[in-house]
């Protein structure tokens, strides 16, 4: 098992499906912000974001809207749960793209998961309310 398939059940929770005890939610907002900020002057535009009550019911607190992808946008999703990040569909993204968005990341001490590991089944300990199908349902979905 590799070192994020690691992290995917370390941070599983067996009670908490939206977040974890003791998550700090206001600091994980302010520090969203700063990334959305470096990439939107990284990449020299406006970025659409949604954040605090806008995302509810769910295991990530906030997202930022990338154009491109299927629906005209990639969604950047920052999970509850171990400074996580994701971007559905990375796959479609432009490797220089997805690298710039990773070191920018890396710069706030977030973990990028890879949308294909979370593709695959949940094999973790919490049940959900109707059950978690897979990964990113647990950590980057609502729930």
């Amino acid at each position: 098992m590799d070192e994020l398939e690691t992290a995917l059940l370390r941070f599983d929770d067996p009670i908490h499906w939206e977040y974890p005890p003791k998550f700090a939610h206001r600091e994980s907002i302010v520090r969203f912000r700063a990334v959305a900020r470096d990439l939107s002057n990284e990449l020299g535009i406006e970025l659409r974001t949604e954040t605090e009550t806008q995302i509810q019911d769910a295991s990530f607190h906030s997202q930022i809207y990338l154009p491109g992808g299927w629906f005209g946008h990639h969604l950047i999703r920052f999970s509850n749960f171990g400074d996580m990040v994701s971007i559905n569909e990375d796959d479609g993204l432009p490797p220089d793209l997805l690298e710039r968005i990773q070191a920018i990341l890396r710069r706030h001490g977030y973990v990028y998961i890879p949308y294909a590991l979370l593709e695959q089944p949940y094999t973790g300990v919490n049940p959900g309310v109707t059950g978690i199908a897979t990964w990113w349902i647990r950590y980057f979905d609502w729930v």
